[in-house]
């Protein structure tokens, strides 16, 4: 009964949102194996591949704000138990990828270990370093959206999106390198998303006089059809190089990943089930919710699954070939052993401390 009570706490589309964006975070690294052919070799398929997946932690970000806000435990009871989830899997994933850069990649070195307080030692842990501080300031912004209701959420976030069309001026309005400097250059940043998150949880998407689907689906193709096709085509009569193109594309603050995480949210909540029901769909009562308590562990080991064992095992079939085709192989293959492996450590008695609970 404990069992089936925890089952039914659970929200199945944000279970399913979970495993989508772990399988994004892992589809966005695997160009890393070709970095000099992707980054910097005019590919249309590579182009909309960067489009597509360039979404990944956003929707982590979103899925928090879905869930926690508003908080209702006293502060200091909610920053210690939410801490205790991520601060232990990060300190035991430091170490691990401290000890490869040492002993298998080569290039340890005494900086590497002096900075991990204020950088992540493996670039993927940025995420997790944002997580720490937006938990610990979570019960002040729930007492911000408090005081501000549903009217003063919707101006932050109307003034986030906005700040989102930055990236995309260097060119035609502004100079190329200037963008990262502005007034609204790092407005809410990934706050922006927690707020998106619980926004979209609570109210959905607002509803306009007349139309509402259609003037929703225009507005959402803008940001992932046009703003990265104005990008391509029209600012690359400004010298701005392909590496720049994807640069702003992938740019997590920018009006393509804000749409397309809006998208994905809003469509995969409108499929789901409300809840989950072993009896008409027994697969999905316990695959999605199985899959999404690993995706934490999935994340924080892909980088040296993806290095140490499926780029070695697969460079010769792989490697060589069609960068988008690569990526994807080697993304699902890396998700399928990261699954295996944290699986494996889900059995240890101490496992909530490596991949979390």
């Amino acid at each position: 009964m404990k069992t089936e009570d925890k089952l039914q706490r659970r929200i199945p589309y944000l279970d399913i949102l979970r495993v989508i964006a772990c399988l994004l975070v892992i589809l966005i690294h695997t160009p890393i194996r070709q970095y000099d052919t992707y980054y910097n070799t005019p590919s249309v398929a590579s182009a909309v591949y960067t489009v597509l997946v360039a979404v990944n932690c956003n929707l982590f970000f979103m899925i928090t704000g879905a869930l926690l806000l508003p908080v209702t435990r006293l502060g200091r009871r909610f920053v210690k138990r939410r801490l205790l989830v991520v601060l232990p899997p990060l300190v035991v994933w430091t170490v691990v990828y401290l000890l490869e850069h040492a002993l298998l990649l080569h290039n340890f070195t005494p900086r590497l270990l002096t900075s991990v307080l204020f950088h992540p030692v493996e670039g993927l842990l940025w995420y997790v370093y944002v997580l720490v501080v937006v938990y610990v300031t979570l019960p002040l912004v729930s007492k911000c959206i408090a005081a501000v209701g549903k009217r003063g959420v919707e101006l932050v976030l109307a003034l986030w999106v906005l700040s989102s069309f930055i990236p995309y001026q260097h060119g035609v309005f502004i100079e190329a390198l200037q963008y990262s400097h502005n007034m609204f250059g790092a407005f809410a940043n990934y706050y922006g998303y927690v707020l998106l998150g619980y926004y979209l949880h609570q109210y959905g998407l607002p509803r306009f006089s007349n139309g509402h689907g259609v003037k929703w689906a225009l507005l959402l193709a803008l940001g992932i059809v046009a703003m990265p096709l104005f990008e391509f085509l029209v600012q690359d009569d400004f010298g701005i190089t392909w590496q720049q193109h994807i640069d702003t594309i992938t740019n997590d603050i920018s009006i393509n990943n804000i749409a397309m995480a809006t998208l994905l949210f809003v469509v995969v909540r409108r499929f789901s089930p409300e809840h989950y029901d072993r009896r008409r769909s027994p697969n999905a009562a316990l695959w999605w919710p199985l899959l999404s308590v690993c995706t934490f562990g999935i994340y924080l080991s892909q980088m040296i699954v993806l290095r140490q064992i499926i780029w070695p095992l697969t460079a010769s079939w792989l490697g060589t070939g069609p960068v988008v085709v690569d990526c994807l192989a080697s993304g699902v293959l890396a998700f399928a052993v990261c699954l295996l492996l944290v699986v494996l450590l889900r059995l240890l008695p101490f496992h909530r401390y490596i991949v979390g609970k």
